[in-house]
């Protein structure tokens, strides 16, 4: 399997670019808060429905470089394309620039603009001030030095926006340098989650606490893949310190859906990641989408579209997903060759681009399922386990999905067969499917492929012309097929060998 990368990039860009600049002109980008420091109270703030059909928007630091007048215009955007939550910073390293010093201004009008439309909001609590950032991390990323000084800022935003926002994300992407200095952290991460945790639920038990905010990365010196830092974070006591986890699923050259087969895809990492939340007692919890975009630099409109209207689709196939939010509303700058800049579905001039169209039709009609989703849906045997993936095309022509226990197939000739995991695991690079069902330790596939296993031997992969050879008197296959200095290839079994070259064909040894 060729490992697959999505580019990474700093989708909080113009928050960085404010901080900067405040920085090097010595003054404040915030207005200074009025003397009485008031905010208006609602009743009850919008609750985000966790369903997988809440499609939303992620417009994370830029309202905070916006007029009023843009902050409003982009959330009647959103509102007229169908969606009613929107994700936005609530930036630590702005409010609070002066320890006890809190001014809320940038941050009340959107939270306001917001809640005068209606609409439920996910606040994300990140980014360090400097009085509290950790001795040698880089500006506005680098981790906080006392947890508590962290967790004390949550509950002042929770108290802040009581009955405006009902959920709150815990940082963004801190799997990666980019957004976490110096490093990855899952331990120092879950500190802050135990600080923020009990911080924000003193306001109100009802209030929802996302951990994660995971980019779709690989394991590098810089970065942590989503899976392995989900599971150092469980090492290290988070499991009693979220309500979800959230997760960045970018990809800009393949489908979100087309992963299945592909290593280090989101949609494998997805997976991963649910296997990781049940291994430790937490089935019971959603991932959520929190960032997913197509930027137009990088792909035409008709790809963003058919991108974005593909996990729109695809994601609620998987019962343990929730909400997912689209990067972003509007453009920076149509037509720039800068990814950044293009994100939006709309363009910098406010006008739509397809993919708005395509998300405004989908909400409008519930997001509808697919044909193949809903045949898969009738095969209830509870062998296969609970569902992993969306339904995927396994070859051109047969649609599976992956179980817990196995993967189901739709096969044109004998129906629905399924194979182990490991089986299935082996089987997705070579594209092919299972001509019959998995007995006696093995499984054809078509091709002429057949496939053996056991959990004593493991999946091991043979060829037509071996399997051809073989007999059960040799056992299952010990070792996928391995090239031979003089031509051909050889596989062992449990009880001999069978060599197959050119010239010879297949010899059988006994042992």
């Amino acid at each position: 399997m060729t490992p697959i990368r999505g580019l990474r990039i700093s989708r909080f860009g113009t928050l960085a670019t404010a901080v900067l600049i405040a920085a090097a002109v010595g003054t404040a980008l915030v207005l200074w808060p009025s003397r009485t420091d008031r905010h208006d109270a609602v009743a009850e703030a919008a609750v985000i429905n966790p369903a997988p059909t809440t499609i939303g928007f992620s417009q994370p630091g830029e309202f905070l470089s916006m007029t009023a007048t843009d902050i409003g215009h982009t959330l009647d955007l959103m509102v007229a394309t169908g969606a009613r939550t929107v994700r936005t910073v609530i930036p630590w390293s702005i409010v609070e620039q002066t320890k006890g010093t809190l001014n809320w201004t940038q941050v009340d009008t959107v939270i306001n603009a917001a809640v005068a439309r209606s609409m439920s909001v996910l606040g994300i609590i990140a980014f360090t001030p400097d009085w509290a950032r950790a001795a040698g991390t880089a500006p506005m990323i680098g981790k906080p030095s006392s947890p508590s000084d962290f967790g004390s800022f949550a509950k002042a935003a929770a108290t802040r926006y009581s009955g405006k926002i009902s959920a709150y994300e815990i940082w963004n992407e801190p799997n990666s340098s980019l957004f976490y200095s110096p490093g990855p952290d899952p331990a120092g991460y879950t500190a802050l989650l135990k600080a923020a945790y009990p911080a924000i639920k003193s306001v109100s038990s009802s209030l929802q606490v996302v951990a994660g905010a995971l980019g779709a990365d690989i394991t590098s010196a810089t970065t942590t893949d989503p899976a392995s830092f989900l599971t150092q974070m469980y090492a290290a006591g988070a499991k009693s310190y979220f309500d979800a986890v959230s997760f960045h699923p970018y990809q800009y050259s393949l489908p979100f859906s087309s992963g299945v087969d592909i290593a280090n895809s989101p949609v494998q990492q997805l997976m991963d990641m649910r296997t990781v939340m049940v291994t430790n007692g937490d089935s019971a919890k959603k991932i959520w989408a929190t960032e997913y975009g197509e930027p137009t630099a990088t792909v035409d409109e008709n790809t963003q579209s058919s991108m974005i209207n593909d996990i729109v689709t695809k994601w609620q196939e998987m019962p343990y997903t929730g909400p997912l939010l689209v990067y972003t509303t509007r453009d920076k700058a149509t037509g720039s060759s800068d990814p950044e800049d293009t994100f939006g579905v709309f363009r910098s001039d406010w006008t739509p681009k397809i993919a708005q169209q395509v998300l405004q039709w989908q909400i409008a009609n519930g997001i509808p399922k697919t044909a193949e989703f809903q045949r898969f849906s009738t095969v209830t045997n509870t062998a296969y386990g609970t569902v992993l993936s969306p339904v995927y095309k396994a070859t051109p022509t047969i649609w599976a999905q992956v179980r817990t226990n196995a993967t189901v197939f739709e096969t044109t000739a004998a129906g629905y067969l399924s194979s182990p995991n490991p089986v299935a695991l082996k089987a997705r690079p070579l594209g092919v499917a299972p001509t019959g069902p998995f007995a006696n330790g093995y499984q054809d596939f078509d091709t002429g492929v057949r496939i053996f296993y056991s959990a004593a031997t493991g999946a091991h992969a043979i060829g037509s012309g071996i399997a051809a050879a073989w007999t059960s008197a040799l056992g299952l296959a010990t070792t996928d097929e391995v090239p031979l200095s003089t031509g051909g290839v050889a596989v062992d079994f449990q009880h001999g060998r069978i060599t197959w070259t050119p010239a010879a064909g297949a010899v059988v040894t006994l042992s």
